[in-house]
């Protein structure tokens, strides 16, 4: 006969199986946490840092497409692909040969970086300059020449520019072109294990695409990964835009013409008289010498003058400035 358990074991019982499931899922939580991580391709930038990356080589794609859209007289688009941390020697790898490899020297940086240009792109661009249609180059890849090199280096130097004006929210990189080469062998600014953040464009122009990219080694960016925040990086922006608005329209208002016009008087004449006028003719207006004459900015009254002379030249003296209220009085 089976024995009966007592209520004091039941409960016993019980609680073990309570306690047993609890344990499971704890180690099934456990479980779900854990994730691989590749020792051989370390994530050394966080995502909010990507994301200011992006942000920042979005406006040079928009800037340096505009660019580049002007100089081949045809619409170019560059869209940021993506951006991606890999070992540097794996960078290298990838790279096609012969390629177009600018070398970029930072001044206040330590290190170098390396803006990478498919070379039929290159020669796209050389033939464009020169007057071609850019549709009649052959799909084998070539190194390009030293005259080819001489032709593109400005659109490679403005191409600097633009990086460097989208980089200066965050910190001056100050790059400058360093030195050209075609084989990614020779191409050493850093250790084959160093990890590089590289950022892919892709360039359309007309129905064609071509590759375009940037490459910075970690250790080069390393003392300003701190300031490639999203808040860091829009209290930048807050802080300066005032002052950078100022400047710039100061220097456009410098520089901007405006028609400023003397109404000397008013006569209403036929036009039999329009007509048999000729030269010789004097037309007596309405106004005298010593009269005050309405000064017009874009035919808006803003100032009252008097005219006179100023050594062997005619001119009007500002006597008074005409506010928006008293511009009626004067129509």
């Amino acid at each position: 006969m089976s024995k009966i358990l007592s209520q004091d074991e039941i409960d016993a019982l019980l609680d073990n199986v309570s306690k047993t499931q609890s344990f499971e899922q704890i180690e099934k939580a456990r479980e779900r946490s854990v994730h691989l991580y590749d020792f051989k391709h370390p994530d050394r930038v966080s995502k909010d840092q990507l994301r200011t990356l992006r942000t920042i080589h979005d406006g040079f794609a928009r800037t340096f497409s505009t660019h580049l859209s002007t100089i081949l007289r045809t619409m170019v688009d560059i869209n940021l692909l993506s951006i991606d941390q890999v070992a540097y020697s794996e960078y290298m790898m990838a790279l096609s040969e012969p390629s177009c490899i600018y070398i970029m020297n930072s001044k206040t940086l330590d290190g170098r970086a390396i803006l990478e240009v498919n070379p039929q792109l290159s020669l796209l661009i050389v033939d464009r300059l020169l007057g071609g249609t850019g549709r009649s180059l052959t799909s084998e890849l070539r190194e390009i020449t030293l005259i080819e090199q001489n032709i593109i280096r400005k659109i490679i130097d403005r191409a600097m520019e633009i990086l460097n004006e989208v980089w200066h929210n965050i910190v001056p990189v100050d790059f400058e072109y360093d030195s050209y080469e075609a084989n990614p062998q020779f191409v050493q600014i850093a250790p084959a294990s160093e990890v590089a953040v590289i950022i892919f464009f892709e360039i359309l122009v007309r129905d064609l695409t071509y590759p375009l990219n940037i490459c910075f080694p970690y250790f080069v960016l390393e003392p300003i990964m701190q300031k490639l925040t999203v808040q860091s990086w829009l209290a930048q922006i807050q802080r300066k835009a005032p002052e950078d608005a100022s400047v710039v329209i100061k220097d456009k208002l410098t520089y901007t013409k405006v028609p400023l016009i003397v109404r000397l008087g008013q006569k209403k004449i036929t036009l039999r008289e329009l007509i048999h006028m000729r030269d010789g003719d004097v037309i007596v207006l309405d106004t005298k010498m010593k009269d005050d004459l309405s000064i017009t900015v874009k035919e808006r009254i803003k100032f009252v003058g008097r005219a006179g002379n100023l050594g062997k030249k005619k001119a009007v003296k500002i006597i008074q400035s005409i506010t928006t209220e008293e511009e009626k009085l004067y129509e």
